[in-house]
């Protein structure tokens, strides 16, 4: 059976033990010193490794996970080495300064996608609303959120499940061409059936913006204080480095 959600908190690190929020605030920490840290020179490409190393480690994201991770960033990213010869550098730049461009890009965006896949593995999906809650989100902005993620894990559920019946079924080859054509009806019919489905489901149960509580604040421990500071202090980091390379 083919579970979308089954990555969600798939993670066995200590962060599992944080509350969600530090959890959340954690990732978008790594995520946007990813973002930022300049890759021109060593101190950023040691500082963006060290992040997606330690945050990885710190979720316990599995193997297997890592391996898939290392495979959709292969498929993404490594396509960009081909526009080598095409990235915007100086005039008379050599083919080696073209080959660090191209590779800064596959870095920047492995690393956020380690990053981003490490959150999702020490979050499980229950703790999304908990942790997103507790912040100074509007209560229907997180209802929002939480739908939408939802939402997306069961598309990405039912479109596998598509293709393992049209696989099953014998649409291979010149029967896969045809059925690439007719897939996208069938999609949609069955996407709009299961939003139905969900429509009815959550009336029944009187799901509302209002049923959104606000979850209590509780204090941060001295754990998730040192977490927090650990990644707003490698985002500082990241800043200055930044901000010297404009200056």
């Amino acid at each position: 059976m083919i579970d979308a959600f089954a990555f969600w908190g798939c993670g066995k690190g200590p962060v599992r033990s944080l509350h969600p929020r530090t959890r959340i605030l954690s990732g978008v920490f790594a995520g946007a010193s990813a973002l930022v840290v300049p890759l021109h020179l060593t101190s950023g490409i040691a500082c963006i490794v060290a992040v997606t190393a330690l945050w990885c480690a710190f979720s316990g994201m599995p193997a297997k996970m890592i391996l898939r991770c290392a495979a959709l960033s292969a498929i993404l990213f490594f396509p960009y080495l081909l526009l080598t010869p095409w990235m915007a550098a100086p005039a008379g730049a050599p083919m080696v300064e073209r080959f660090f461009i191209s590779g800064s890009i596959i870095l920047r965006s492995a690393c956020c996608l380690f990053i981003a896949a490490s959150t999702i593995a020490a979050l499980p999906l229950y703790d999304v609303h908990r942790g997103l809650s507790c912040g100074l989100l509007p209560r229907s902005f997180v209802a929002l959120i939480v739908q939408l993620i939802n939402q997306t894990m069961l598309l990405a559920e039912e479109t596998a499940r598509i293709i393992v019946v049209l696989k099953l079924r014998g649409a291979t080859g010149m029967r896969g061409m045809r059925a690439l054509f007719s897939f996208p009806i069938v999609w949609m019919v069955r996407m709009l059936f299961r939003a139905e489905r969900n429509a009815a489901a959550m009336t029944v149960r009187g799901y509302g913006i209002e049923a959104a509580t606000k979850s209590e604040s509780a204090p941060l421990s001295i754990a998730e204080v040192a977490v927090i500071a650990c990644a707003a202090a490698f985002l500082a980091a990241s800043v200055c480095m930044r901000l010297r390379i404009l200056g």
